[in-house]
């Protein structure tokens, strides 16, 4: 069992690249030895096991000074896996996750490494959940030989939120759940728009809100009827919210991969996501998939609280793609990915 050092940025909230560095590692431990090392700030909040790293100055380093501070902080490991781009690299053989390259693509994404793009062309491989991502990294980074490794979901899921816990929560149904933050990419601005033309439409639905805080969010929705912010919740109660909302709605002009779309088919709520980015190869047939405006995602949302024959079809055809997509698959691949360089 040979020994894999995977680095964490550890800064960033629980959501979906932390889901996935969580489940995908629970997946791999039956078959390698896994240390993990988180890389924080100087500034961040102190973390159990995390190594504090100047990481603006590392960041804007010569490459080799990089590399050189990587290698002191992931030790004799036969490999390194870096899950964030943003980590270190290492004068071990590499792999690195890059699950998209939003700061290449927005202005309020924060920003890479001067040696993100070097980086990357020298792992000995690169992992991207989609090939929209992929297609991402080839152009913006010049990586050429990529694995694509799609993000698993659990089998089990949570039972749904009861009606009594809804209750305390101030819900009712019927809900419509957007489960993500409140950058320019996860477009709230559309779906404000859509939401003013959904709650005239429909008075007794509610629009239920979970994620980091952000003003953002604060001034597009404050005064809009029947809207309730939860704030950043556990997956946990996430899923269970899901299983009772009417609708998930993904409106996103840019996802690496759309976790949350693939959650709500999994828990057999329909969800209507944007034709952008990652998210029409993800749901393909299992969602309804609209244009990123206000009118098209106030359209979607009416129309799947409608329900009818489609949005049945969708909702049985979206829990059949998601059974496809599982942790000991993502696991098995990112292992052959490791044997392969390891070889």
């Amino acid at each position: 069992m040979r020994t894999v050092c995977w680095a964490r940025y550890g800064s960033a909230p629980p959501m979906g690249q932390q889901v996935y560095e969580t489940e995908l590692g629970k997946a791999l431990r039956g078959h390698w030895s896994i240390e993990e090392r988180t890389v924080l700030p100087l500034r961040a909040e102190r973390t159990t096991g995390a190594r504090r790293v100047p990481l603006r100055l590392v960041w804007s380093a010569p490459f080799a000074v990089a590399r050189a501070v990587g290698s002191s902080l992931y030790g004799g490991s036969d490999l390194v896996h870096r899950l964030d781009l943003r980590c270190p690299p290492a004068r071990q053989p590499e792999v690195v996750t890059i699950h998209d390259l939003p700061p290449l693509r927005f202005d309020d994404e924060g920003s890479l490494p001067g040696w993100a793009a070097r980086s990357a062309r020298e792992a000995a491989a690169v992992i991207c959940p989609s090939e929209f991502a992929a297609a991402e990294v080839r152009e913006l980074l010049g990586v050429e030989t990529i694995h694509v490794v799609p993000y698993g979901i659990d089998a089990e899921r949570p039972a749904p939120l009861s009606g009594a816990e809804l209750e305390q929560l101030g819900l009712r149904p019927p809900f419509i759940l957007h489960p993500a933050g409140a950058t320019k990419r996860k477009n709230l601005d559309g779906l404000a728009g859509a939401w003013r033309e959904v709650s005239a439409a429909r008075p007794d639905a509610m629009l239920v809100l979970c994620g980091p805080p952000h003003p953002r969010r604060d001034e597009l929705f404050a005064g809009l009827p029947g809207v309730r912010y939860l704030g950043l919740r556990e997956p946990a109660f996430v899923a269970a919210l899901m299983g009772a909302a009417a609708t998930v709605v993904v409106p996103s002009l840019y996802e690496g991969f759309g976790l949350p779309a693939l959650e709500a088919m999994a828990a057999g709520t329909p969800a209507v996501a944007a034709a952008r980015g990652a998210l029409p190869e993800l749901c393909r047939d299992g969602a309804l998939l609209v244009e990123p405006t206000a009118d098209a995602l106030a359209a979607g949302i009416l129309e799947t609280l409608a329900g009818g024959d489609a949005v049945e079809a969708r909702r049985t055809r979206g829990r059949a793609i998601a059974h496809e997509y599982t942790w000991e698959r993502a696991a098995e691949e990112t292992a052959r990915a490791y044997a392969a360089v390891l070889a």
